[in-house]
């Protein structure tokens, strides 16, 4: 008499972690590590642990330099005053107004591009965006 008995495929120690929903550097550095050594494209790799691929997309990014990675955040003295105002009641000078995860900033002529890009950042980091 043959018994047939299922055989499982162990995981790989990293893939347990590899689904919480934050990775620690230790173990993203582990996913990209397998990914490397299995081949194929990051899509399939992802894929077939059943894992986020823009998770690898932004380690490998955040490994190699690129945009992926940040730059350490750093808080800025502001000073808040009441907006001078023309007399058509409009404020002076250029404006853009965004709003990104129902906090709305508003960026004035002669704000520095990274200034901005550091708000954003802090603003998504903290909602989760």
């Amino acid at each position: 008499m043959t018994t047939n008995t299922a055989t499982t495929k162990a995981e790989p120690a990293w893939l347990e972690a590899a689904r919480r929903p934050r990775w620690t550097p230790e173990i993203a550095a582990q996913v990209v590590r397998a990914w490397e050594e299995e081949g194929g494209t990051q899509s399939a790799f992802m894929r077939k642990h059943g894992l986020p691929r823009e998770r690898l997309r932004f380690w490998t990014r955040r490994r190699e330099g690129t945009e992926g990675a940040r730059k350490a955040m750093s808080f800025v003295a502001v000073d808040v005053a009441p907006a001078a105002r023309q007399e058509s009641g409009r404020e002076k000078g250029e404006q853009v107004q965004v709003e990104v995860g129902g906090v709305r900033m508003r960026v004035e002529a002669g704000a520095s591009q990274e200034l901005v890009a550091r708000v954003l950042r802090a603003v998504k980091e903290v909602q989760g965006c």
